[in-house]
Parts: C-alpha cells; sequence; structure tokens
C-alpha cells in the first residue's frame, strides 16, 4: 500500500469514529453537484469559511489538495474534485458502508437494510490506485467493486475466489433506460420488475436479474414513476461500485 493510500484510509476512519464522515462526504458530493464551494455551502446551510476550513483539514490530512479552484473572470470560477479529492469521496462511502454492515452485523435486526448478499466469484483486482478495483461475475452478470486496497489484504482476495456482494436495498437506483450512463461508472444490469408495493410513503421492489438471481431495493415514491415502474416492467439497476462490500464465508 502506498504512502497516499495509508493517509486517505487512516483519515477516513478517522473521520469515521470523531461522527464527522457524513459531513464530510455530503460537502464533497455537494462541491461535485454544483462545481462550486460557495453554491455547496449555501446548499448545505453552512458559511463558506465553515466550508473552507473543512477543506483546508483534508488538504492537510490527504497530503495534497482535494479540490482544484479557478478564480472568477469573464469564464466565471468555480471547483472541482481532483483526483485526491474523487479518491476521498470514494473513500469517505466506502468506510460509511462498511460502518454500516459491522452494525448491521451487532443487531441482528438491522441486517434487513443489507438482505441483497449475491454469491459472487472475484475476475479482477486491479490494487495500482488509491481505490482498489474488483471485478466480479454474479452469475452472467460482469461488475464492479470499489474497496480499500487494505481490505484486499486483510480479506485475503484473490482472483478466482468466491465472495459475497453485499448491495443495501436504498442504494441501487433504477433507470427507464440506459441512456442516461455515458460516461457513468455505475454498473449498468438489464432487469424485470417482479414485485412491486408502493405507498405514500415510498416503494419496495424485487427485481429479477436472471439466473435466478434477485435485487431487493427500496426508493422514495414518486407518482410520476408509475408510468415506467410496475409490476413486470423492464428496467435498469444502477449500483455505484463504491456502494458494494464484499464479505467472504470464512
Amino acid at each position: 500500500m502506498t504512502h497516499q493510500q495509508q493517509l486517505l484510509e487512516q483519515f477516513a476512519a478517522e473521520l469515521d469514529r470523531r461522527r464527522r464522515l457524513e459531513k464530510r462526504l455530503r460537502l464533497l458530493d455537494a462541491i461535485h453537484n454544483t462545481g462550486s464551494l460557495t453554491a455547496a455551502a449555501k446548499l448545505l446551510g453552512v458559511s463558506y469559511k465553515t466550508a473552507w476550513n473543512h477543506i483546508r483539514e483534508m488538504n492537510q490530512r490527504c497530503g495534497s489538495a482535494v479540490l482544484d479552484t479557478q478564480a472568477g473572470g469573464t469564464q466565471g470560477g468555480g471547483s472541482q474534485l481532483t483526483a485526491t479529492g474523487k479518491a476521498l469521496f470514494s473513500l469517505l462511502r466506502i468506510q460509511r458502508n462498511g460502518s454500516q454492515q459491522r452494525l448491521a452485523d451487532k443487531v441482528p435486526a438491522l441486517r434487513f437494510s443489507a438482505r441483497n448478499q449475491l454469491p459472487a466469484r472475484i475476475t479482477s483486482i486491479d490494487t495500482s490506485g488509491v481505490i482498489a478495483k474488483v471485478g466480479l461475475a454474479i452469475g452472467q452478470l460482469q461488475m464492479q467493486c470499489h474497496i480499500t486496497s487494505s481490505s484486499i489484504e486483510r480479506l485475503q482476495l484473490t482472483v478466482g475466489a468466491g465472495v459475497y456482494a453485499i448491495i443495501k436495498a436504498s442504494t441501487i437506483e433504477l433507470s427507464a433506460d440506459n441512456k442516461a450512463l455515458t460516461g457513468s461508472n455505475s454498473n449498468c444490469m438489464p432487469a424485470r420488475v417482479s414485485r412491486c408495493t408502493s405507498s405514500s410513503h415510498g416503494r419496495e421492489l424485487e427485481l429479477t436479474l436472471g439466473d435466478g438471481l434477485s435485487l431487493a431495493l427500496a426508493r422514495p415514491f414518486d407518482i410520476h414513476e408509475d408510468e415506467w415502474i410496475y409490476q413486470g416492467a423492464p428496467v435498469y439497476a444502477l449500483i455505484e461500485p463504491e456502494e458494494i462490500m464484499l464479505a467472504t464465508s470464512a
């Protein structure tokens, strides 16, 4: 593991212990979506100074800048996540999911939220970057999972090994088609809605992926989605690589 990897993983774990992970994650996500630190601070309801102090701490702890900031002018200014910022953003999501899974292991009543546990086989492992990229074969489906490099060592993962891919029901997105996925890193899988239960509180769905595999997911209710989310409807399931946790039977 490189020194940069160690710095980022240690910082993510520390933020988790200090219960500050979620706030930093929301800040990086807001910057990514708005392209502006000022707009991100306004969106989160904090002052620019507070947001900048958080960014400055991240810069110091990560060993390099997490933001590339352009000054204003005729073309306008803005802020974008650097490679380090994107790596930290991914690590914070991975750290959050790992913490939630450890809590679920201790409290059986919480395991329902991570009920998608799919048997998989590792087809590739890439540890050349800060984030380890693991290729998975789940039946006939090919997926990619992003985890920490230390998890590769801790779980003793190797190509060809069998694992379980654990996916929380609330992290799966749906799309009526795959046209909006150009340039996306999301795992995109064609599926069919085999069960649909809707109420004003939300939807609970079960998707059939083929090979006898199924996914359960939950999402907020939106009446405008009734025209394409219904029992028997063809859809695409979208899963971010950082939202997949790996577990071994050992």
